[in-house]
């Protein structure tokens, strides 16, 4: 049986041994983002066959994530599926290269449906198209950036333990002026960014955040995946300020993010006006990932 369980700080070591034996990886492998929604949802993580497997657990399906590592996959891979039988639920996998999903279909032959999901697949960005805007292209983000830039009194700060309380406190003002019919997401998010800072540091995060006359206007933050790429996780700005969103977007990368070549901006899950956002800022490419689901 696998002993899956939540996962804690004390993990970091092991997990990560885990992600750096995958060449190709995306928002899905990394620490902070188990760490994080593991505080608030049903996510939890195991050691199986030598190799890091992660979990999503629901009422009557169990989502786990293709498992990474030195070990045996495939064994893995059997062990999860007969696990969710045994507990009465239909296994899907997720988070699988076209690579993987070639080896998902030649454990399970026609068990299950392999296919892509366009809603998860992540973006990636040349970091110095991110800094430089250059381009007819990015004339609309240049723009909002002229526009910020000439009307407020503003100032950029990498996030530390010092301003992380006014990052929360931005957060939760952000909750507040944000109700909408996603209101429970909106909750869960917020409870994984209390997560987050309050581990800030021991998780290797790093951000920065905009102020306007000495206010916390914006922040973003995110992590490292390999020496290449750098994922962000989280982008807050107030809508009403003309330019913040595309203001902490490029002073960020500028002034901590340069020494990467790619920036992982995570997928759209199919929201039609964030994916339209972030094509607008023009991917060197789409990290396309499938999913299995039993037939």
């Amino acid at each position: 049986m696998i002993d899956f369980q939540k996962i804690k700080l004390s993990d970091r070591q092991w997990v990560n041994q885990c992600i750096s034996a995958k060449k190709d990886i995306s928002c899905e492998y990394s620490f902070g983002n188990l760490y994080g929604y593991g505080h608030s949802k049903d996510v939890y993580v195991a050691k199986c066959a030598d190799c890091l497997v992660s979990k999503w657990d629901y009422e009557r399906v169990a989502y786990y994530c293709f498992p990474i590592g030195n070990g045996n996959i495939k064994t893995a891979l059997k062990e999860i599926v007969e696990l969710a039988k045994a507990e009465k639920k239909n296994a899907q996998i997720f988070g699988m290269t076209a690579d993987d999903a070639e080896i998902f279909k030649s454990v399970f032959l026609d068990e299950f449906e392999v296919k892509p999901n366009r809603n998860a697949f992540d973006y990636f960005y040349n970091s110095e198209d991110l800094i430089s805007l250059k381009g007819k292209k990015y004339q609309s983000k240049r723009n909002h950036i002229s526009f910020f830039t000439r009307n407020f009194n503003w100032s950029y700060e990498t996030i530390t333990g010092k301003n992380i309380p006014e990052c929360l406190e931005m957060s939760r003002q952000w909750l507040e002026n944000n109700k909408t019919d996603s209101h429970e997401d909106l909750i869960n998010e917020l409870k994984i960014i209390e997560a987050i800072f309050e581990s800030y540091e021991e998780l290797g995060f790093v951000g920065g955040l905009l102020r306007v006359d000495g206010k916390v206007i914006a922040y973003t933050m995110g992590e490292e995946l390999n020496d290449e790429a750098f994922c962000v996780h989280f982008e807050k700005a107030f809508p009403d300020i003309r330019g913040a969103y595309a203001m902490i977007n490029q002073q960020f990368v500028e002034n901590e993010l340069s020494g990467y070549k790619y920036i992982d901006r995570e997928d759209d899950v199919g929201l039609e006006n964030l994916r339209k956002a972030k094509l607008s800022y023009h991917p060197a490419f789409l990290f396309e990932k499938y999913e299995a689901a039993i037939k």
